[in-house]
């Protein structure tokens, strides 16, 4: 025995040294990122933000709240439009298409409260009309 701090194997036989690359049991590990940088290098810049799915975002939001202020449904419309032209925009750039799905989405939901609104407005005036 070389190492004088080794045991000796109590059950006889050779001795093997342990394996250099840890336990074989379990999921074998992920290679370790060098000390410093990411795993997959630098990522790329993020691109332009898409400005008119913003809007689209603002207008629905906006034909939502706005219904409280008379014309404020008529948002949802512009909102629309701003949002199909952002998914246009997203096709060509790859930025912007979920939020141009949510400024559509947004104000498809103004447009149809306020269709109900009117709807249910001129249901009330029908019923309380003396001279319909």
């Amino acid at each position: 025995m070389s190492n004088p701090y080794q045991q000796p194997n109590p059950y006889g036989g050779q001795q093997y040294p342990p394996p250099a690359h840890g336990p074989a049991y379990g999921y074998p590990q992920a290679p370790q990122p060098p000390h410093g940088g990411l795993p997959h290098g630098p990522q790329p810049p993020a691109g332009e933000p898409n400005q008119l799915a913003t809007a689209s975002v603002y207008c629905g939001f906006g034909s939502i709240v706005g219904i409280l202020f008379c014309y404020g449904g008529l948002l949802g419309f512009v909102g629309i439009g701003l949002g199909i032209a952002a998914l246009n925009r997203a096709k060509r750039t790859g930025t912007g298409r979920g939020q141009a799905l949510g400024g559509i989405a947004l104000s498809v939901i103004g447009v149809m409260i306020l269709v109900a609104f009117v709807v249910f407005y001129k249901i009330i005036l029908d019923k309380t009309d003396p001279y319909g």
